[in-house]
């Protein structure tokens, strides 16, 4: 019985690993358009970023103010996903904007999420 009861707790921390991994997948994608986003945002006052949902077949996208994605950003536990793209057994929603909410990880999904996440400092751009 304890084998069992060890391998379900295994693998549920393989797949808050997973997901949290797949998060930090999209934030390095968003990393990448931090460039163009810049260049834009002067125009628009907003960034376009890929939703940092769990999911890895989300390709949605959300319209958020740089200073706003910064915020999120400085907490390598907390991700920007559209409303009702959080996972409910990783993660909680720490706060709601217009068109986003804020997802914090939580358990072994939290410690993968820092794990990955750049240098301080280091905006991955």
């Amino acid at each position: 019985m304890e084998s069992i009861q060890h391998h379900a707790a295994t693998s549920s921390d393989e797949r808050d690993i997973r997901a949290a991994r797949n998060q930090a997948m999209f934030r390095a994608v968003n990393d990448k358009i931090h460039e163009v986003n810049e260049s834009f945002a002067v125009l628009t006052d907003t960034f376009s970023i890929a939703c940092e949902c769990a999911n890895p077949r989300c390709v949605e996208i959300i319209e958020i103010a740089p200073s706003e994605y910064e915020a999120i950003r400085a907490n390598p536990r907390r991700f920007a996903v559209l409303p009702g793209h959080e996972d409910k057994t990783l993660e909680h929603v720490v706060a709601e904007a217009d068109g986003y909410v804020v997802a914090e990880k939580e358990g072994k999904a939290a410690e993968t999420a820092a794990a990955l996440a750049p240098p301080e400092g280091d905006d991955g751009g």
